[in-house]
């Protein structure tokens, strides 16, 4: 086992030094430091192999190990390269964030963040623009020829109060409207408006907590799904005129209610459904452009307008 041990290490550093020499000579895409720590979880992966197996076999068991390592080399190689990030604000919770258009084609957007207040819309001059009056933000970019992977993250503030932030970040977003993007946004207990409405989203989704999240739909092209994954919410779902729609719930103990005439139940409006139901406009199932909504929840209140 010590002679195994004498190459395994050896052999971890060679397999490191060559993934920064081909991504130097740009025959992979960058590699940072930050993503190769974040590989710490392997570390235990192949502690474990050593203490379960090396003694008894240790020729396989360096072999698994080897196998381990490219293989969590090989997913950093290819996956999407963020880096670090760049903080915008001064630490004194302000911040303004713009992400140049380039000659980007398509974009994936993700907002990460915590308590607070979202407001999300369409009509940005850039790609991407953010605006925090009491948060720093963090921005992270992935270029993959002429698609630009936008990662927005909330730094601050910090200031927590009994199970709650004492001054929840207030955070506008606004996505470029003529730009084919891909939408997804996590974020904890706060209040969230996500107008799509301006926005060619090719699909999105939506995390929180326990919340009150307004989603107002996209005009689509093809059919674009929305999930909404949410707990004890208050969720409120607007259908524009022009938007063939289908929304179906499941989860924990929720209501379902169409206060818009397109949708409800057999037509209706105004009706309460029970969990594990659906509404849809009359002319959803045969349309090619339409929305397909999917809205997990536990104890929560969802009205469609």
């Amino acid at each position: 086992m010590t002679a195994r041990r004498g190459v395994f290490w050896p052999l971890l550093l060679i397999a490191i030094g060559l993934i920064f020499l081909l991504s130097n000579y740009g025959l992979i895409a960058g590699v940072s430091w930050l993503a190769v720590l974040n590989l710490w979880p392997l570390l235990l992966v192949l502690i474990g192999l050593d203490i379960a197996f090396a003694r008894r076999w240790p020729l396989p068991t360096l072999i698994a190990e080897v196998l381990v390592i490219a293989a969590g080399l090989a997913l950093v190689a290819s996956g999407p390269r963020f880096g670090g990030g760049i903080v915008f604000g001064d630490g004194g919770g302000a911040a303004d964030v713009s992400v140049p258009r380039g000659a980007a084609t398509t974009a994936s957007v993700m907002i990460n963040g915590g308590a607070g207040r979202y407001h999300v819309s369409g009509g940005a001059a850039a790609l991407v623009e953010a605006h925090s009056a009491n948060a720093d933000l963090r921005l992270r970019l992935s270029d993959r020829q002429d698609r630009v992977d936008v990662r927005l993250e909330q730094v601050g503030p910090q200031s927590v109060g009994f199970l709650r932030p004492t001054n929840p970040a207030d955070v506008e977003v606004r996505i470029a409207s003529d730009v084919p993007a891909s939408f997804e946004m996590n974020a904890g207990a706060g209040e969230f408006d996500v107008d799509l409405s301006d926005v060619r989203v090719t699909d999105a989704r939506l995390n929180t907590g326990a919340s009150s999240a307004r989603i107002v739909l996209p005009k689509p092209t093809g059919d674009v799904g929305v999930r909404l994954n949410a707990g004890a919410s208050s969720i409120v779902v607007t259908v524009p005129p022009d938007v063939e729609a289908r929304i179906s719930t499941s989860g924990g103990f929720l209501t379902l209610r169409s206060d818009n005439g397109r949708l409800g139940e057999s037509g209706g409006s105004g009706g309460c459904v029970a969990c594990g139901s659906s509404v849809q406009t009359s002319g959803y199932g045969g349309a090619k452009d339409r929305v397909t909504v999917t809205i997990t929840a536990g104890a929560s209140s969802i009205v469609v307008r």
